[in-house]
């Protein structure tokens, strides 16, 4: 099982969660993964159920025994808690980049870049026509670590292991690969 994610922003301070689940084996259990979410998210707008207005679920009797978040074994809430906890808009001319950072200032510049090309009625990278479109059926999505030698195609080579062993995704094309 993948998951694709979009957080789309609807203003300065929020953003709308997309997740899409993809399963190259089993049929997805639609009544499972609906059950399992709303254990998480509550109904009608999907609000989290634990979330900065309870402290995450936080726990000090969990974190000394159990866990080293305190804040359950959901990674889902642990990831929330990291973004929600800089604040709504975080202020970056306080913020020190230090060499480690190199790949935030990578991605700015190239986020930059690509608001400056759409700005210039140029196509951003990464874009596809409908043609393209069309053929793409399930996402990319690795949870591994690449071997030093070779992590170039690491992460195409999985992916097309996985298609291959697929019933519907052996003969679909991956983004931007072929």
């Amino acid at each position: 099982m993948t998951i694709t994610q979009w957080h789309v922003p609807i203003d300065d301070t929020s953003c709308y969660w997309y997740a899409i689940f993809t399963s190259f084996g089993e049929p997805v259990d639609h009544a499972q993964m609906r059950e399992q979410r709303l254990k998480l998210y509550e109904l009608p707008d999907y609000r989290p159920r634990l979330g900065r207005h309870n402290a995450y679920g936080y726990s000090v009797a969990e974190q000394q025994s159990q866990t080293f978040t305190g804040m359950g074994f959901d990674i889902n809430v642990h990831d929330q808690w990291a973004i929600e906890s800089q604040g709504r808009i975080q202020d970056r001319t306080r913020e020190h980049l230090g060499t480690t950072d190199k790949a935030i200032v990578a991605y700015r510049r190239m986020l930059l870049s690509a608001i400056g090309q759409v700005a210039n009625g140029e196509k951003p990278p990464m874009w596809l026509d409908p043609a393209r479109a069309a053929l793409i059926r399930g996402p990319i999505a690795i949870d591994g670590m690449g071997p030093t030698r070779g992590w170039e195609s690491y992460w195409k080579d999985v992916d097309a292991r996985r298609r291959s062993g697929s019933s519907w995704a052996a003969n679909t094309v991956p983004p931007l690969v072929a």
